[in-house]
């Protein structure tokens, strides 16, 4: 028998056992009304499509989502398993995201008129991103093989970068899918903004039941208004139904009713499903989702998943490179279905990181395809072992093996430099105080609004201010705070500001927000204002170029880079100061508008992004954006603290030692940021026993990878339906309610534990 013949035997049987693991199941109720969910009902048979194009964590999220539905038969396909008819036995097609067109061509001319008979016949489909794309009408091109099954086709303006972006559900989606109405925000990553074409598609009936409360654009060029456009569409196509995204609603940045909407609408069934919670004890174990996918590689996820011996971590070459490594046991790069590179997941940019995770004790275990990168990066210390599972044995061995110590926190220099960090109501914290306090080169000191009024600058050599709320802390720190902070720059401190903090030494209005009279201005140290007071562009990635002077800041930089925005400043030039010599370091070069807001905001391409220079006899630096949120990004703040304070921070961040608590530290906006932050900083942070993630706010990803959440900030809207389920899961939640306002708040929060002090934190979170 030739390879041919025997290549196209294995590939038979496996199409074969992909029909019989749908065998004797029924399909949909195809009724408008929503079917009674009844667990003894025939399983719904949905197919996740996992072939080339669809490679990715949202890939692996779809998996997880159908694998762990109650009564719910999930299994993977690509386009082999499609054209040898797959989808006869199949009641729902999801299709993630990834690349339409090369979805398309992975389902071959063959697999699409499949596809398109499927759901004509009485099929449901589900899309997202990509998923909306190939069913689109076909405009020429790379889009000429789309399906043309819903009447809409792209602008210029899809395909435009990722953000947290606002859909609104109109009374439709309550109406066809049981969607409440209402503004709802989701995951953004290079989607559609489609427009209704003039020829509608016989035998499709459409309805937008979403559209784009945003005007988000994140690209140099001039692009069209998101808003308004269609962001979610139902439609019955022959005899079956269709629900399409534009976004990602698997991302789960609040919750699942989207996803729930959209099995109810397309079987007219209830689709109940649960996060896989962390039990205490489990490894963290990252899987790699560039270009590994296949329905081989998915099974294994599926068996990983059911079996719940792991905690797993969808991880790609972009989550690596901000920093996922840190909060991971181990890592399992899987069998590529295609020819692995050194570009993708833990080579490339994410070499060094993956070598300082199996020098503090991770373990990294790869196989197939995935082996041949592996053996040719140079990183010593992989385990590459024959398949899956024998990938599954040696995690169970590492999970068995003795963990090593934990090397100690490096002793501080003779003489660090003191850097004192605010801490007050409005202030958020972020990584850089972490850094600072892991770096020998430093001493951090935690100062509230008080403190700094009373004089504490006096014995630091710089200040940092972090985000936050720029208007709340300019009321915050009072008259005699922001006094002590001119008067120490001008004497010749050091100043450091992120976002809010680069707001406060503007010269721009304080706001409404202020209470503060018309007209009223902060600090004015810089000869710098935002383009347009009180507006909030929303969180996205942003590029930014260096200018000639930013190239001596940061020597070893790109002149582009890629970092993190969150609402802060586009300076553009205001009234000179007198004592001031401030340079332009980097400019964006990105038109974020509005990722949360249909009100356009002034184009930030060319404006000023990070700033810095002398002021009276002291320093300024003052930074936009938020290159410190991203580990990816830490070399721009070790390069902007040697310019200004005079020594580069060398620490890292704590990682993360085998057997911890995985903890979410919940922190926020409100009063007695001081205290928690002090806690955290001076305590909660070197204490191996956790391995910590501080937020400001929490979606539902966060809770189902977590151990313990610890409240320090809250208010009556943080006891969630999602926190609920977390404690009824099995996860902890510990509230620091050390006033009378917050026990009375924390009274309301069931099967919590309540502490009155931060002293009784870690006592509490351990056991």
């Amino acid at each position: 028998m030739n390879k041919c013949m025997v290549a196209f035997c294995i590939k038979s049987v496996i199409a074969a056992a992909v029909v019989a693991a749908f065998a004797g199941c029924i399909g949909p109720d195809t009724g408008s009304g929503v079917a009674a969910f009844d667990a003894e009902s025939a399983p719904l048979r949905v197919a996740v499509f996992v072939g080339e194009g669809a490679r990715s964590t949202g890939a692996f999220s779809w998996i997880e989502i159908a694998t762990m539905a109650e009564n719910v038969v999930a299994t993977p396909v690509d386009g082999e398993a499609v054209r040898r008819g797959a989808l006869d036995a199949a009641d729902v097609l999801v299709m993630p995201g990834g690349s339409a067109h090369v979805e398309a061509n992975d389902l071959g001319a063959e697999g699409r008129e499949k596809v398109k008979a499927f759901i004509r016949g009485g099929g449901g489909y589900i899309g997202t991103c990509a998923g909306f794309y190939l069913v689109t009408k076909p405009t020429g091109g790379r889009r000429k093989d789309y399906l043309g099954l819903i009447p809409f086709v792209d602008t210029k303006d899809g395909g435009n970068g990722r953000a947290e972006v606002m859909f609104e559900f109109n009374g439709l989606a309550g109406k066809l899918a049981g969607i409440k109405k209402g503004r709802k925000k989701m995951c953004y990553s290079h989607g559609p903004v489609p427009v209704r074409s003039k020829n509608e598609v016989e035998g499709t009936k459409a309805e937008v039941v979403a559209t784009y409360a945003c005007d988000y654009n994140p690209k140099s060029v001039p692009s069209l208004s998101k808003a308004g456009h269609p962001a979610a569409v139902a439609a019955e196509c022959g005899k079956g139904r269709m629900f399409v995204f534009t976004c990602h609603p698997e991302s789960d940045v609040d919750d699942h009713a989207c996803i729930e909407g959209a099995f109810r609408y397309v079987t007219g069934r209830e689709v109940r499903w649960r996060h896989p919670q962390r039990k205490r004890g489990q490894l963290a174990v990252g899987f790699v989702c560039d270009n590994s996918f296949g329905p081989e590689t998915a099974r294994f996820v599926q068996r990983l998943l059911r079996e719940g011996e792991f905690d797993m971590v969808p991880v790609n070459a972009t989550s690596i490179g901000e920093g996922a490594l840190r909060h991971l046991d181990a890592v399992l790069v899987p069998s590529c279905a295609g020819e692995a590179d050194l570009k993708t997941g833990i080579y490339g940019d994410n070499a060094g990181r993956a070598m300082a995770f199996l020098a503090r004790g991770g373990r990294i275990v790869t196989w197939g395809n995935a082996a041949k990168p592996a053996k040719a990066s140079g990183i010593d210390g992989i385990a590459v072992v024959a398949d899956a599972d024998a990938a599954l044995a040696d995690l169970r061995a590492f999970a068995a093996s003795e963990v090593p110590a934990p090397a100690p926190f490096p002793a501080k220099v003779a003489k660090p430099a003191k850097v004192a960090v605010f801490a007050g109501d409005g202030c958020s914290m972020g990584n850089i105080p972490q850094l600072l306090e892991m770096s020998p080169e430093y001493e951090v000191a935690i100062v509230g609004a008080d403190e700094i009024s009373g004089g504490a600058l006096a014995g630091c050599d710089a200040l940092y201010m972090p985000g936050g709320y720029s208007s709340v802390v300019y009321n915050t720190l009072g008259e005699g705070g922001r006094r002590a902070i001119v008067d120490f720059v001008r004497g010749g401190g050091r100043y450091y500001g992120v976002c809010g903090g680069a707001f406060l030494v503007s010269q721009t209005p304080v706001g409404k927000a202020a209470n503060a009279p018309a007209g009223t201005q902060f600090l004015g140290l810089l000869p710098f204002k935002d383009d347009k007071p009180h507006h909030y562009r929303g969180k996205a990635p942003v590029r930014i170029r260096l200018t000639d002077d930013g190239r001596a800041v940061f020597p070893k930089s790109n002149e582009k880079r890629t970092v993190w925005y969150a609402g802060g400043p586009a300076f553009v030039d205001a009234d000179e100061v007198d004592d001031a010599e401030v340079e332009i370091f980097a400019r964006y070069e990105s038109r974020v508008i509005s990722t949360l807001d249909p009100k356009p905001t002034p184009d930030m391409n060319g404006k000023a992004a990070i700033v810095g220079g002398r002021v009276g006899k002291g320093m300024v630096y003052a930074q936009c954006p938020h290159p410190e949120s991203h580990e990816r990004n830490f070399d721009m703040v070790r390069d902007s603290f040697a310019w200004l304070a005079g020594a580069r921070p060398t620490g890292v961040l704590p990682h993360r030692v085998r057997g911890s608590r995985s903890v979410v530290v919940k922190m926020g906006y409100r009063e007695g940021m001081d205290a928690a932050v002090r806690f955290f900083i001076k305590s909660f942070l070197r204490d191996r026993r956790f391995d910590c993630r501080v937020v400001n706010a929490m979606d539902n990803n966060e809770l189902a990878h977590a151990d313990v959440v610890v409240l320090c900030l809250f208010d009556k809207n943080s006891w969630t339906p999602a926190m609920r389920a977390f404690v009824k899961g099995g996860g902890k939640v510990v509230v620091v309610a050390e006033t009378e306002k917050k026990r009375k708040i924390a009274a309301k929060f069931d099967c919590a534990t309540v502490v009155d002090s931060y002293d009784k934190v870690a006592e509490m979170t351990a056991h």
